[in-house]
């Protein structure tokens, strides 16, 4: 069971790139589940979820990142499903991913040997809005920070709205805070994210192989 987990503020494009990734892996024959902050701005296209018969777990009241036993009990559940492959984690917008980081990290700790052997942290995807990076550097640096600092991959979105002058200080900004061999990936996740990408974020950022 190789889990993703998508982080990024309100509004920056994860429900769109989670969309993305879960029809790229329906088209590799892949199952995959969900598991989701239910806190207003998550909605997962559901007619792509029934196409591929893939399992939703809900969170309700509160954030992944704060709910150790909820997160623990969602994940232990979802590890029954046979055949499972691929859970993706899309936990509410005001995430700290940071602590979200360390709680998936531990996680096969808390569970029996046959689970956690089958369980791997594949890829910490962090979507970064390029078009509200200043503002949102104002008014929530830390939750912009903490999301970059664990990404393994970071998908700088809507560049579509951005000029190469305003969008090559911020990557140089992103880049201070980011692991050393991470990628920044330049994205108008609306306008679809192409195979070679998807295939990098599920290769956890480094050589592409589903």
């Amino acid at each position: 069971m190789r889990v993703i987990s998508v982080v990024g503020f309100l509004g920056s494009g994860k429900t769109t790139t989670i969309a993305a990734l879960a029809r790229h892996l329906t088209s590799q024959r892949q199952r995959v589940a969900f598991l989701i902050n239910d806190a207003g701005e998550v909605q997962i296209d559901g007619a792509i979820i029934r196409a591929g018969g893939h399992e939703v777990v809900e969170i309700y009241n509160g954030c992944l990142c704060l709910m150790r036993d909820d997160l623990y009990i969602g994940l232990a559940d979802l590890a029954q499903i046979k055949d499972l492959e691929w859970v993706i984690i899309e936990p509410s917008g005001m995430a700290d991913a940071e602590r979200l980081t360390r709680l998936l990290e531990r996680f096969p700790r808390a569970i029996d040997p046959h689970t956690a052997a089958n369980y791997e942290l594949r890829c910490r995807l962090s979507i970064v809005d390029a078009a509200r990076y200043r503002l949102l550097m104002r008014s929530v640096p830390h939750l912009v920070r903490s999301s970059i600092r664990v990404a393994d991959v970071v998908l700088l979105n809507k560049i579509d709205l951005m000029t190469e002058s305003a969008i090559t200080p911020i990557e140089a900004d992103i880049r201070k805070t980011l692991k050393r061999d991470a990628p920044i990936k330049r994205v108008a996740a609306k306008e679809g994210l192409s195979q070679e990408l998807l295939a990098t974020i599920l290769a956890g950022g480094g050589a592409a192989s589903v």
